[in-house]
């Protein structure tokens, strides 16, 4: 495809930054997830066929569930300087899954300010402030099912690297196809990515059946932190660095107890407060029916979609449950 033909179409702002730009740089969020490593994944395969020279390179690690999806070891950490390529003011950067500069780690000083130019392809609320071409569809599933309608209106082919990245960005951002945001295309889509030779099966054991033994211990530590707001209609979780430490576990082990609270039909609302191995809390916020959770994330600094969000916070743990609870009061 030229730069002329996609002038007009859905697409056209990504595009022509893909076909202006002969080296790339991909990112994401900071504690990237399935949506935000999937997305890199795929992204970095087509680039790659179109003849680009392309890195990945995060401000965090990838969790060990997704090594699956990086067999080559094509996802760098930014560690050190060294991790850097020469000439920055000759790359492009494309942020994914997020529309926050400010949630890309180290990668917002060490990378942002030196490029050439960058672009933002994400589906969460917000973004309207940010000075630069972007593309947000804040009622899009995922950034993976962005990028499989775009890899589709640029006609270019899905290898199965991609499709089984785009997939497993897909299942984890829809939580397994239940969250409000999957629609039929949502499940089109997969089917496509299925016919391409993605297992279903597999995919769910590497992302929700491969932790390790320290992490159920890690889990049960948080399980025994569980206590009820407003009637019992909210819960509250929480994680510390000691918790970890104790367990010998991995920080993005315990993140799907956010949702086991929401199990419960009384439970309308989950908090999960977590600090990491630096001791940087996140407060993690899941609602169901018509609480909004991303506007209190936003008032943080945070972000999200209506029943999934999140921020970090320099607050004590103590402060932010007390704040955020406070927030909350308004629907009860």
């Amino acid at each position: 495809m030229s730069k002329t033909e996609n002038k007009n179409s859905r697409f056209s702002l990504i595009t022509n930054f893909i076909y202006r730009n002969d080296k790339i740089i991909l990112t994401a969020h900071e504690t990237p997830d399935g949506d935000a490593i999937g997305s890199e994944i795929a992204l970095f395969h087509v680039l790659v066929k179109l003849g680009k020279e392309v890195r990945i390179i995060n401000a965090d690690p990838s969790g060990l569930r997704y090594k699956f999806l990086d067999t080559d070891g094509n996802i760098e950490l930014l560690d050190d300087i060294n991790t850097l390529p020469e000439h920055l003011s000759n790359w492009g950067l494309v942020i994914l899954d997020t529309n926050d500069t400010e949630n890309i780690g180290l990668v917002s000083k060490e990378i942002l300010p030196f490029v050439r130019d960058f672009f933002i392809l994400d589906h969460h609320e917000g973004g309207g402030n940010i000075v630069t071409a972007n593309h947000i569809e804040s009622e899009a599933s995922s950034t993976c099912e962005l990028l499989y309608e775009l890899f589709t209106e640029m006609k270019v082919d899905i290898c199965f690297d991609s499709a089984q990245a785009l997939f497993t960005g897909i299942v984890y951002d829809t939580g397994s196809f239940i969250y409000p945001k999957t629609t039929a295309k949502t499940f089109k889509i997969a089917e496509k990515l299925v016919q391409l030779g993605v297992q279903p099966n597999k995919v769910y054991s590497h992302v929700y059946e491969s932790n390790s033994i320290s992490s159920l211990m890690l889990q049960s530590k948080v399980l025994a932190t569980l206590e009820f707001h407003f009637n019992q209609h909210v819960a509250v979780q929480q994680m510390t660095k000691s918790m970890i430490i104790a367990c010998d576990a991995n920080y993005d082990e315990a993140d799907t107890l956010i949702n086991t609270p929401l199990k419960s039909h009384d439970i309308l609302v989950s908090i999960f407060l977590k600090e990491n191995l630096e001791g940087i809390l996140r407060c993690s916020l899941r609602s169901k029916g018509n609480i909004d959770v991303a506007v209190i994330a936003q008032e943080y600094g945070g972000g999200g979609h209506k029943t999934a969000a999140g921020f970090k916070s320099k607050l004590p743990l103590e402060e932010i449950k007390e704040k955020v609870l406070k927030k909350l009061e308004v629907y009860f």
